[in-house]
């Protein structure tokens, strides 16, 4: 689940917003501070994936906060949640600052758009996953059945589809290609794979029986099994 520190220094909007990330499924707020001398301490010891920020905290104020978070935190991304107007447009120019909220909004706006970062940042967690277990495997980076096999599993994840050819059908629309030329690559990536590879391990990791090879299908599904533990 995707962490977010709130920092906010009215307590009723920063309680209301922690609510309403809490109810997501994506998300969990970690933690309030109301006090801008502490946030980015509180950052650097949670490290938080989304800070919401406001920018007029007491203490440190929210632009301060930020430079610190684009010197040394880039990976964190950063929700303005601020009822200064002014300040807003002194923040556009910072990579870290992925959307802008005025107070004038609800909190539950800000709940959609965390909601949907978080996804996006557990996605890519997933897309990690993927080529650390093919690479553990034995798939080689530089084969473009890796990446096609990278991209059935991704595919089957995010579309809830089991069937191969329905997933082959999906990439060839998406790449431009034709199924039959995405289905040879990801055939000969599993050959080559499991020509080199420790079979003993492979075979335990894909739950094989002692005579059984590996395919494109028992590779897609054991894999997207291990991401989603």
């Amino acid at each position: 689940m995707v962490k977010v520190l709130i920092a906010e220094d009215n307590v009723p909007i920063s309680v209301h917003l922690s609510n309403v990330i809490n109810f997501t499924k994506e998300a969990h707020a970690i933690s309030i501070v109301n006090n801008g001398t502490e946030v980015y301490q509180t950052i650097k010891t949670l490290k938080p994936e989304i800070v919401i920020l406001d920018l007029k905290l007491p203490g440190e104020d929210g632009l301060e906060i930020l430079r610190k978070i684009e010197e040394n935190s880039k990976e964190t991304k950063v929700i303005i949640y601020s009822g200064e107007p002014e300040y807003i447009a002194k923040v556009r120019g910072y990579e870290s600052v992925v959307n802008f909220f005025s107070k004038t909004q609800p909190c539950e706006a800000v709940g959609v758009e965390v909601q949907r970062i978080a996804r996006e940042i557990s996605f890519k967690y997933k897309e990690d996953k993927i080529y650390d277990i093919l690479f553990k495997l034995g798939f080689q980076p530089s084969q473009k059945g890796t990446e096609f096999i990278k991209d059935c599993i991704e595919i089957s994840i995010k579309e809830h589809e089991e069937n191969l050819k329905k997933i082959y059908q999906r990439i060839a629309i998406i790449k431009g290609k034709k199924a039959y030329t995405i289905k040879a690559d990801v055939q000969v990536a599993v050959h080559k794979m499991w020509k080199y590879a420790n079979k003993e391990k492979v075979r335990k990791f894909l739950r094989l029986g002692d005579y059984e090879e590996p395919s494109a299908k028992n590779v897609v599904t054991m894999v997207k099994y291990y991401v989603a533990k």
